[in-house]
């Protein structure tokens, strides 16, 4: 200890300087990861209310029972729990479900909650069983719902208004009280929350009779929680599955989680190339002195050791420095994109600081200081202290890039693409598509780092022919620090490539998406409760299906239902159609055999998309075992089908039956209603009779589903697009520390140089050509990463959104990725330039 504050920390105060730039190094990968991290774990907030949230004040192992068919508890079930868990101090079923509500002009996201009044026993006492017997509830249509005091006073909401809720005729629900209990429901949807006066009103307000979203058991005492596992688990066995209470992630969800974990994956790439950079070429001027130290009797073990805690003390204050300006951009990122991914969801999301963030952080940072220093460390006692005192001045033997990391790079990128094209299939699990990309991500890196140096030696001979004084200089650095540019280019190409990928996957998304409806079915009207990408389980009722069929004045309509199958982070949708009619025809692509295929599932079979039967690992004419509400149940696959058009839960793993089956096996509901009309300009002529019946309808004609599907997709996935600039501009900042610190770093070599005749002019020209010559090369290679990236993306598309995105190269993200990339390193550049002119030479020869 008395050695690393002699030695070690005392050379990092002295030299504040570099150790402050290398600071702020680690603090921007940190700012990114940080910032990436937030906006997922607010994202996924609001869906801990179906478990976490929802079961905080039960101060007993509660155990939660969660159905395999999403949201299909058979009550039946429920009573079973009742009659035959003797340990249980209770079993409380509930129906809940996230919805947009409309109550007096205002829209918001609220948690509807049914249940019986044991409901006190998961989110702690209010007075539920007295204010049942003694108060009654202000005088509205329909059910009454209570709300908590403080959101009714924040949004001037009063009893007796009603609540529109989107697939429900007017007049179903309305505010009945308030109840002060706020911070019962605080962590729930962040307060906003409807409590229907019982689970089965509950259900039929979510069209949901009969089935409870999922029921909670009590043990008696901690000592019986084994013993009520085991009796709740027979019970439900083959229906439903028990642990402890977790969210309720939508399936969209779930794959949208897996493609943040690629932006916090290039984040951590990114922070860990900008420490490498700052932290090594800090060092390097430090090694002579080391080595020194070494040769007098310090034990290499001890020197290795000491510099490894000096990259965790400088990552540790750089974690902690990134952590305010990660918390300010994850609000910024949770306000812009987070609420805008959760339009229509129900869900209600603001940045929450946590102390784990304090701890996430200076984690993160001591992990980037330390990899960081690795390098340097194992060289000191690689080289010995004899060759480390020999390089006293910084730097003065060129650095050579061996051949592995193009080997390894290109390993790796082969590798992803092997990997995606497996995974397209349905062969793999969700998380190994994003370990795909994000190992092309690292192979191209690898590739970079080797390219780089190489390239830009190409470049600088050329520049010999026009300035030959620039070129000779740029030469002479570009030999001393050779892996801090390799290092510098292979980081803003990372960062950029992920950029042009991200913004091309929106682009390419949003236009394919958009023309869909006009392509396969431009002549009807899609009805539903629901925006497109709305991450909620819409449902038309019985009486809204009838006033649409009414207004439909005799025409042609189909219904699609919709019910889910939950497996751990996967989903299965199932979808009932009415098999070979007009609308499935044009929505779903049997493989083979169109009209076998259709007759097959008339008759009780199943049809599997691609990816459904590579996971369950069948085939056309196979039997396959699927949950059903009451337990496990085979089916014969007629065949297989690739979807056509965009579906809300924008899942790719889908089971096609006819929607007698869907409604008796699956409990389905009705999601979506389609009216045919004899042209384009019929349905649009028409849009407005089903816009009028005041049940919260999204009614979409050709231009309609042009425009919600392009804010829908956009919505979704501007998020990743921003995510990507957002690396990128980190990126581009590190370049500013590495120049600046280059400055610090050669002082007294730039004092030595303008003392033989280098002008300031010429040490300006060398910078400004060093980044010319670092954009022209990342411009390159950022431009192949994006468009390789792209690819792979498209790859996971029909897994990651239900349907395949085909890929393509637009010019626009490409041209946006180039032009920020030129933007980044010249703003980069701008202060050392101004700064070149500022060095006392006679001044710093004294004192060096």
């Amino acid at each position: 200890m008395l050695t690393f504050r002699r030695v070690h920390l005392a050379a990092l105060i002295a030299d504040w300087r570099r150790t402050l730039l290398s600071v702020i190094g680690v603090a921007l990968g940190v700012t990114v990861v940080l910032g990436v991290l937030i906006l997922k774990a607010e994202l996924a907030r609001p869906f801990d209310s179906f478990g976490p949230a929802l079961t905080h004040a039960a101060d007993k192992g509660v155990l939660e029972v969660t159905p395999n068919v999403s949201g299909r508890l058979p009550i039946e079930t429920v009573n079973r729990l009742k009659a035959e868990v003797t340990g249980a101090d209770a079993v409380i079923p509930v129906v809940a479900a996230l919805t947009p509500v409309d109550v007096a002009g205002d829209s918001r996201g609220f948690f509807l909650l049914g249940g019986s009044c044991q409901i006190e026993l998961l989110v702690g006492p209010f007075d539920c069983e007295q204010r049942a017997r003694n108060e009654k509830p202000a005088d509205g249509p329909g059910v009454p719902l209570q709300i908590p005091a403080v959101i009714a006073e924040r949004h001037g909401l009063a009893p007796g208004d009603e609540v529109h809720i989107p697939g429900l005729p007017a007049a179903s629900a309305y505010l009945g009280s308030t109840f002060p209990e706020f911070d019962r429901v605080a962590g729930i949807n962040d307060g906003y929350v409807l409590l229907a006066p019982s689970a089965e009103l509950a259900a039929n307000l979510l069209s949901t009779p009969g089935y409870a979203t999922a029921a909670f058991v009590l043990p008696k005492s901690r000592s019986d929680i084994a013993d009520v596992t085991t009796d709740v688990e027979r019970v439900i066995a083959g229906v439903a599955t028990a642990g402890p209470p977790r969210p309720h992630l939508p399936a969209v969800f779930e794959n949208a989680t897996q493609s943040f974990n690629l932006t916090a994956a290039a984040g951590i790439i990114i922070g860990i190339l900008i420490a490498v950079n700052t932290i090594l070429l800090a060092v390097e001027d430090r090694r002579a002195v080391m080595g020194t130290i070494g040769a007098i009797g310090a034990k290499p073990l001890g020197l290795f050791a000491g510099m490894l805690c000096e990259g965790a003390l400088v990552g540790m204050l750089g974690g902690l420095l990134g952590i305010p300006s990660g918390f300010l951009l994850g609000t910024y990122l949770v306000d812009t994109f987070g609420k805008s991914m959760l339009a229509g969801s129900g869900g209600t999301i603001t940045a929450h600081f946590t102390p784990g963030l304090v701890a996430l952080g200076a984690g993160a940072g001591i992990i980037c200081g330390v990899l960081a220093m690795t390098g340097p460390a194992v060289r000191l006692v690689r080289d010995g202290p004899l060759a480390s005192m020999s390089s006293v001045g910084g730097v003065q033997r060129a650095r050579t890039i061996p051949v592995w990391p193009l080997i390894a790079g290109a390993a790796m990128l082969a590798g992803s693409v092997v990997v995606l094209q497996v995974f397209e299939r349905g062969r793999l699990p969700l998380n190994v598509g994003i370990n795909g990309m994000t190992l092309g991500l690292c192979g191209l890196v690898l590739a970079s780092v080797w390219i780089a140096p190489r390239a830009a030696r190409v470049l600088i001979e050329a520049l010999t022919a026009v300035r030959p004084a620039v070129a000779r200089l740029l030469g002479a650095d570009f030999r001393r620090y050779t892996l801090l540019f390799a290092f510098s280019a292979a980081l803003l190409a990372e960062g950029t490539s992920f950029a042009i990928g991200a913004h091309s996957m929106q682009l390419l998304g949003t236009d394919q998406i958009a023309a869909q409806k006009g392509e396969l079915l431009p002549a009807a009207l899609l009805i539903s409760a629901q925006s497109v990408l709305d991450q909620r389980d819409g449902r038309l009722s019985g009486t809204t299906f009838e006033a649409v069929a009414r207004a439909a004045e005799g025409r042609s309509v189909s219904t699609r239902w919709r019910s889910m199958i939950s497996s751990g982070t996967s989903s299965r949708l199932v979808v009932g159609v009415s098999p070979g009619d007009w609308y499935s025809q044009g929505v779903y692509a049997p493989t083979a055999g169109a009209d076998r295929f259709w007759a097959d599932l008339r008759g009780g079979d199943i049809g599997l998309s691609e990816i459904a039967a590579g996971r369950l690992g069948v085939a056309a004419g196979d039997t396959v075992t699927l949950p059903t509400v009451q337990g496990p149940q085979q089916y014969r696959v007629a065949g297989l089908f690739t979807p056509r058009m965009v579906n809300d839960a924008a899942v790719g793993d889908i089971v096609l039956v006819s929607d007698t089956l869907a409604r008796t096996d699956w409990a389905a509901g009705r999601d979506q209603v389609a009216v045919a009309y004899p042209s384009p300009v019929d349905a649009a002529t028409h849009r407005a009779d089903f816009v009028d019946l005041d049940a919260g309808l999204w009614v979409y004609d050709d231009e309609q589903w042009r425009l919600e599907a392009t804010a829908g997709i956009t919505r979704f996935l501007r998020p990743f697009t921003i995510g990507g600039y957002v690396v990128m501009a980190a990126a581009g900042l590190s370049l500013l520390n590495v120049f600046v610190l280059g400055l610090v770093q050669r002082k007294r070599e730039r004092a030595a140089l303008r003392a033989i005749g280098v002008t300031a002019g010429q040490e300006q020209a060398v910078i400004i050509a060093n980044a010319g010559l670092l954009g022209v090369l990342v411009a390159g290679l950022a431009v192949l990463g994006g468009i390789g990236l792209t690819y792979l993306w498209s790859l996971g598309s029909p897994v990651y959104y239900g349907i395949k995105i085909d890929w393509g190269v637009l010019q626009s993200p490409l041209r946006a990725g180039v032009v920020a990339v030129f933007a980044l390193v010249l703003a980069a550049a701008a202060y050392p330039v101004i700064h070149a002119r500022r060095l006392e030479t006679v001044e710093v020869l004294r004192t060096g």
